[in-house]
């Protein structure tokens, strides 16, 4: 839960009044979250991603619970699913920058993340406590003029 979801917003176990409370957060002339259902080209869901954090005073927002099913990891549905992404949030919203916090053992999502453009901006250390461990956060952005260098796909409609 915490990977997914990040220390806050939901608590286990995990129930349909915190999923109908988060999904709120998509309705209005200005959202503050936009959230995704990813599919393969037959039609199975594969995946989960969210611009959230969406702040149009800054221009910026970050990229959030980012999920892949077990099934589609390492199959690179997620490059794809975190492009589009950034479509809706550069072309779409207007944003000037997005950015991430992954837990830095997660060297699949950071391959992921860089791959589309994230650059590393910075380590939180031990910054998150789960059960007895702490564990690290690496910071990552892409600023619109690095996505405007030829990323931009087609962009999905926002839920």
């Amino acid at each position: 839960m915490v990977q997914w979801a990040g220390p806050t917003e939901f608590t286990f176990p995990l129930t349909e009044a915190q999923l109908e409370k988060y999904l709120a957060g998509c309705e209005g002339e200005r959202p503050r979250r936009c959230v995704w259902t990813a599919m393969t080209g037959e039609g199975d869901v594969c995946g989960h991603i969210e611009i959230g954090a969406i702040s149009y005073e800054n221009n910026s927002a970050s990229l959030c619970r980012v999920f892949v099913a077990p099934e589609y990891r390492g199959t690179g549905v997620c490059t794809p699913m975190v492009r589009q992404a950034l479509a809706v949030g550069f072309d779409a919203l207007g944003l000037r920058r997005i950015d991430l916090r992954v837990y830095a053992f997660n060297t699949p999502g950071i391959r992921c993340y860089e791959k589309a453009g994230f650059v590393k901006e910075g380590l939180l250390r031990k910054s998150q406590k789960v059960g007895d461990q702490l564990w690290d956060t690496v910071v990552m952005g892409v600023l619109r003029e690095e996505w405007a260098g030829g990323n931009s796909p087609q962009a999905p409609a926002a839920r």
